[in-house]
């Protein structure tokens, strides 16, 4: 809840954006009303009044936008990595790992780093071969503190990694009916080799890519 001049706003009413138009509302029309009948009032007063409303609009806007700045930050810290659902969802991954990951006692900030790894791995999953100095780099740690970053937090190397979310992303493809071709998904995740990449898909899905591809249809 917050206050201004007797005037309550509930944060969490359906009718907020009411609320909100008619607290503003108010010192407005003052503001407005003292201009037209500026000559009622001595320079003192007039500026006494101008100067509240005006505090009291600027006061209720920071708090708006306080709100909306909270509001946005909370659903990004909470947006976890898509791996924590690719291994909870799957056998074989969680066998992949050395441990076993608990997304629970994963610190936030480290979940936000793991969103950003993922990004630069789609952003890239094309690519036959991804470069993990250049990886590093843009997650602004050494190739060490990569290998070391990526195994303290889900037990993988980061080629193991990369793999699963290459193999994860051509089930996606598969599962929309974006390709229509084995050959097309395989490329499109950074294989070049289709024969080599079915092998993956199925040992990370239990079933051909092709098998796959044709029970959809």
């Amino acid at each position: 809840m917050y206050t201004v001049k007797n005037i309550t706003i509930n944060w969490n009413s359906p009718d907020i954006l009411e609320q909100l138009a008619q607290t503003i509302k108010g010192p407005l029309e003052t503001i407005i009303s003292v201009g037209k009948n500026s000559g009622e009032y001595d320079k003192e007063k007039l500026e006494e009044i101008l100067f509240s409303s005006s505090i009291e609009i600027s006061v209720i806007i920071e708090d708006i936008l306080n709100k909306a700045k909270a509001k946005s930050l909370s659903v990004t810290y909470h947006h976890q990595p898509e791996f924590f659902g690719i291994y909870e969802s799957n056998e074989n991954v969680r066998g992949m790992c050395a441990g076993e990951v608990n997304p629970q006692k994963v610190a936030k900030v480290d979940q936000e780093w793991l969103v950003g790894l993922e990004k630069e791995v789609y952003g890239n999953i094309s690519q036959d071969f991804l470069d993990l100095g250049e990886l590093s780099y843009k997650m602004a740690v050494s190739e060490r503190q990569l290998h070391r970053k990526i195994f303290n937090l889900v037990f993988l190397t980061p080629n193991k990694y990369i793999r699963i979310l290459r193999l994860h992303r051509a089930k996606q493809l598969i599962d929309n009916y974006v390709q229509q071709s084995v050959s097309q998904i395989a490329y499109a995740v950074g294989y070049s080799d289709v024969h080599y990449f079915s092998k993956l898909f199925a040992g990370q899905y239990n079933v051909a890519p092709k098998e796959l591809l044709h029970s959809l249809r």
